[in-house]
């Protein structure tokens, strides 16, 4: 909930919709035990008491509800492109939070059809990581070695934490944190030589 005050000290309530909706969804399938794949949209409805139209102001689909719930309860700290930014930190809280949702995480990772969470992931974890090395490389175009560094370190790192996921969390997060900064910052000191903040960016 958001709190707005309007005219002679009138306060009224802005109801967030993604939460509500995206509280739902993880007490149908994380309390109740409801399948995924067997949640409704007429069952969000019920449970959340928002209207059809109103979920469609917000949502694409179900799918993209699902990759709401990540983004907005797994990995807020990846959003936007970071300053002073503690990689390994905020792995670890991120994948905390995926383990502490795992019956969600497992079952949304194994969602196919259009939108679905593993594309998602692969897509905006690319996406992230391109525009981070950008911002720390300067204004010209980063070498196209760089690029290329960015994008296969992008696609293992998603690939562990999904192997991660759809195994049932056999490592703690901590560890699985350690392993994968150590992964992406193999090269990454001398890839970055001449950037404008130089250095291995995944060192901690």
């Amino acid at each position: 909930m958001q709190r707005a005050t309007h005219g002679k000290g009138v306060t009224q309530v802005a109801i967030d919709v993604k939460s509500l909706v995206i509280d739902a969804l993880l007490e149908l399938v994380e309390k109740e035990g409801v399948p995924l794949e067997r949640v409704t949209v007429k069952r969000l409805l019920e449970q959340s008491g928002v209207s059809r139209q109103t979920f469609y102001n917000h949502f694409l689909d179900k799918n993209d509800l699902v990759c709401q719930v990540y983004e907005r309860r797994m990995v807020s700290a990846f959003n936007g492109t970071p300053t002073g930014f503690a990689y390994r930190d905020e792995l670890e809280q991120s994948l905390e939070r995926m383990r502490s949702h795992g019956s969600f995480m497992r079952q949304a990772t194994k969602m196919a059809g259009q939108n679905n969470l593993t594309e998602h992931v692969m897509r905006r974890t690319r996406e992230f990581d391109l525009a981070w090395h950008q911002s720390l490389w300067g204004d010209d175009p980063m070498p196209e070695e760089l690029r290329l560094a960015t994008v296969y370190h992008a696609m293992a790192s998603v690939q562990m934490a999904l192997s991660w996921i759809l195994s049932g969390f056999p490592a703690p997060a901590s560890e699985l944190a350690t392993l994968i900064t150590h992964m992406r910052g193999i090269g990454m000191e001398r890839l970055f030589e001449g950037a404008r903040t130089p250095g291995n960016p995944y060192a901690f």
